[in-house]
């Protein structure tokens, strides 16, 4: 029997998508019992996907033969495309002399296999025509010519009754079957997409939802009093021109981050902006502590990236690799371009992050939990990925050890806000 590769593809359809090779088979047996005659199936190219019901012992010894197995299987074919051709069973010789009929299994118009019976002789068979020529060299096998002797009679009558009933009977439940078979596909086709209308319904709820977690996240109270605190030594201290500057960061901080917008991208020139206003206060607080430096080539400042994207990522850096340590820490973040794409680099000197912790991270434990955690990472890449697809996934690297420190990418399209849709 042949396996079962084939799958309808460019409108064509094959056999094992419409028939049930195990339900045919034992109809086959069944129909072989009835009417005492041998019983295959075959796919266009004459090769059986059944095992032989009745065959007799004449049919089973010629087949195991090479060169009469492959004539019987170009006769098995010849058979099935002549009875595409007339379009009902149809009756024939074969070529060691045998009666057949052959009935063809039809779908939508399209031939896609044949039943193949009979391997009986009859004393009527005058007016029927061989598919093939007609074989003879077999004679020469004396136990082939015995085994022929066996073969039963029966007339042509019964025979193409048969034939036409069976033909008319499993049609009618192949297309039937096809059909169901169809209007499955379609309903689960439709389940799929109410699914997929679901799933898109709920990842518009969480982004929302996450959005304003980011905005949480970024103006938490303790920030806020680090701030005010720091603006408040300063004007203590000094004669306000530090304080002023602190000032005016804080402004376009909180500005950026109370913008409304229904476009949920912005330019990397607007996040780089933030990202520095961040990092002066932050550098003020710190002090000598902090060391940061951003190298972002003008030529990519009109990317499009997620909002708050980039910052999260860098106040991520500040809170773990710098403000928990006693000598501070390092960030850098630079940009480059890698194929279509542009690749933001973030990294800091920190204790790094080990990759079980990254995991849980990326996989979103601590949102879906409700606990306090990198949430804004996993905010960061549930946005990427179903802004720009699976493949824009963030990318975190650390080796998990004490001053190895953590890199985390951020990869978008390489497409700036002119040609941006």
């Amino acid at each position: 029997m042949t396996d079962h590769k084939n799958r309808i593809q460019n409108g064509n359809i094959y056999i094992e998508d419409v028939v049930n090779v195990k339900e045919l088979q034992t109809l086959q047996d069944n129909w072989s019992k009835a009417t005492d005659l041998a019983f295959v199936t075959v796919d266009v190219n004459g090769e059986p996907i059944t095992c032989y019901s009745n065959f007799t012992p004449f049919c089973e010894k010629l087949r195991k033969t090479d060169a009469y197995r492959e004539k019987c299987y170009y006769c098995d074919a010849c058979g099935g495309r002549k009875a595409r051709r007339v379009g009902k069973a149809y009756v024939y010789v074969c070529h060691a002399g045998l009666i057949d009929f052959s009935i063809p299994i039809m779908i939508k118009g399209q031939y896609v296999g044949s039943i193949q019976a009979g391997q009986v002789t009859s004393k009527d068979f005058e007016d029927l025509r061989p598919v093939m020529p007609l074989s003879e060299d077999w004679k020469a096998d004396e136990e082939l010519r015995q085994l022929h002797g066996e073969v039963s009679v029966m007339s042509v009558e019964k025979i193409k009754a048969v034939a036409q009933t069976i033909c008319d009977s499993y049609n009618y439940s192949v297309e039937k079957e096809y059909a169901n078979k169809v209007e499955a596909e379609l309903r689960e086709k439709k389940y799929r997409v109410m699914k997929e209308e679901k799933l898109r319904i709920e990842m518009e709820k969480s982004l929302r939802d996450i959005e304003l977690k980011a905005l949480h996240y970024q103006i938490n109270p303790h920030f806020m009093f680090n701030v005010l605190n720091t603006i408040g030594r300063l004007a203590f201290f000094e004669n306000a021109k530090m304080t002023e500057d602190v000032i005016y960061s804080f402004s376009d901080m909180m500005r950026y981050l109370l913008q409304t917008s229904s476009d949920p991208l912005t330019m990397l020139s607007n996040e780089v902006t933030h990202v520095q206003n961040y990092l002066k206060i932050q550098k003020i607080r710190l002090g000598s502590r902090l060391q940061y430096s951003i190298d972002i080539p003008e030529k990519y400042l009109k990317v499009k990236v997620p909002f708050l994207s980039v910052t999260t990522i860098v106040e991520n850096s500040v809170k773990y690799a710098v403000e928990n340590k006693a000598e501070g820490g390092v960030i850098s973040v630079t940009a480059a371009e890698k194929g279509d794409d542009l690749w933001i680099e973030i990294t800091d000197d920190g204790d790094g992050i080990a990759p079980d912790k990254v995991v849980s991270i990326l996989r979103g434990d601590a949102y879906k939990n409700k606990k306090d955690g990198s949430v804004g990472i996993y905010n960061v890449n549930t946005r990427l990925i179903h802004y720009f697809g699976n493949e824009y996934a963030l990318d975190i690297s650390s080796p998990g050890r004490s001053g190895k420190g953590t890199k985390v990418t951020i990869r978008v399209p390489l497409v700036s806000d002119a040609n941006f849709s």
